[in-house]
């Protein structure tokens, strides 16, 4: 018997993973497509990270999977490649690299491994994310979530070397695991993603609350914070410093923490976004002649801007979804927020928000009675998706 629209609808909404990985991997072939027309200009950057050494098969595969290899893609890569042999590497925890490295030996390319994983990954994710979603908002819901972080304007990581996906495949399975009540799941989950990136210790009040009043379900969250230990463990035999993971974010990618923590960052941030709107508005220059400090002008307001729908969604999240959801997602941006770069506070914020995955849950459940606002918001995430992804390829800016 065949299948009416409606139930082909309901068939293609449950299989997420698809879904995503359908959607991530069109704008990959299609950014390579824009490839042929104008190949990227390398930098310095690039020849001292030594890209050139990594490869997929041919000239047609490499078109392919090194489209997003740009940046901490070349970070690791050579983790995976070489290990940590300095300071600067030591920034990137190292789970990531650790199975791309496992890939490889299957792939005999850590390219094609690396962007597999983060794909694979990604995809997993998304059937994670539907899940709780269908359980806390139903199935319309769940639907969009997916479609909000497949299409989200930096998705495009999910289809190169970076940790974005294996990170929000393993937290999203951590919080999941803990709505279910499987204590011993989530911790370990949530362990991994630690190991995948600090940040991951945000999941760590949100696990408390969704396994508490029991007590000794509690008790395997102790081990959460263990990857930090082991890393810095490692570095100090390595690298005769076990503090080399934090002081690499302030010694080479200008990082530091504010005297206020977080709320010293969201000043900064205010700051620099107020600074950069009045230069675009009062002092832009004419004739085309747009200065280094005018783009970084624009960026620090739009991103700031993006901070504040992120803090809003965080709120919505709280009343809709629950104080656990609530409590990752601001833990996890007071953490982003603990961290600013001195002339660009809120570089990379996002790339980060594709992590705080309860932000797209809190804006599929605010946009699912209003089609046309969620139409608009569709729409804007995959034309300037788009323009970011053929802009990412041609190091055109930092993710």
């Amino acid at each position: 018997m065949g299948l009416d629209r409606g139930a082909l609808a309901r068939r293609l909404r449950s299989r997420p993973f698809w879904t995503l990985v359908g959607i991530r991997a069109a704008f990959l072939l299609g950014t390579a497509l824009t490839l042929l027309w104008q190949r990227p200009v390398g930098g310095a950057f690039d020849r001292d990270l030594r890209f050139e050494e990594f490869h997929a098969y041919d000239g047609r595969t490499d078109l392919l999977f090194n489209v997003f290899t740009q940046w901490d893609a070349g970070w690791y890569l050579n983790i995976a490649a070489n290990g940590y042999g300095g300071e600067q590497a030591a920034a990137f925890f190292p789970l990531y690299p650790l199975v791309v490295h496992a890939v490889a030996w299957v792939t005999r390319s850590l390219v094609v491994a690396g962007v597999l994983v983060s794909l694979v990954a990604a995809g997993i994710a998304a059937e994670i994310l539907w899940r709780i979603a269908r359980q806390l908002l139903g199935e319309r819901a769940a639907g969009d979530s997916v479609i909000y972080l497949a299409t989200w304007p930096v998705a495009f990581v999910f289809t190169s070397v970076y940790a974005e996906g294996l990170f929000v495949a393993l937290a999203a399975g951590s919080v999941l695991a803990a709505l279910r009540q499987r204590s011993l799941l989530a911790a370990g989950l949530a362990t991994l993603a630690v190991a995948t990136r600090l940040i991951g210790l945000a999941l760590l009040p949100a696990l408390a609350v969704l396994l508490w009043p029991q007590v000794r379900r509690l008790a395997p969250l102790l081990l959460v914070p263990l990857p930090v230990v082991l890393f810095a463990w490692h570095l100090e035999r390595r690298l005769g410093d076990w503090q080399d993971f934090y002081e690499a974010q302030s010694a080479f990618w200008l990082r530091h923490t504010p005297t206020l923590g977080p709320l010293g960052g969201l000043w900064d941030s205010f700051w620099e976004a107020k600074n950069g709107a009045l230069q675009v508005l009062l002092h832009l220059p004419r004739h085309g002649e747009i200065a280094e400090n005018d783009m970084f002008g624009a960026r620090n307001a739009l991103h700031f801007l993006l901070l504040l729908a992120c803090l809003w969604l965080t709120w919505i999240a709280w009343r809709r979804l629950g104080p656990a959801f609530g409590l990752y997602s601001a833990a996890y941006l007071a953490i982003v927020l603990s961290s600013p770069v001195e002339f660009f506070p809120l570089v990379s914020l996002p790339r980060f928000v594709l992590g705080d995955f309860p932000l797209f849950l809190a804006l599929a459940a605010v946009l699912e009675e209003r089609p046309t606002a969620r139409a608009i918001v569709l729409y804007s995430f995959v034309a300037i998706g788009g323009a970011a992804a053929v802009g990412f390829s041609r190091h055109a800016w930092i993710a």
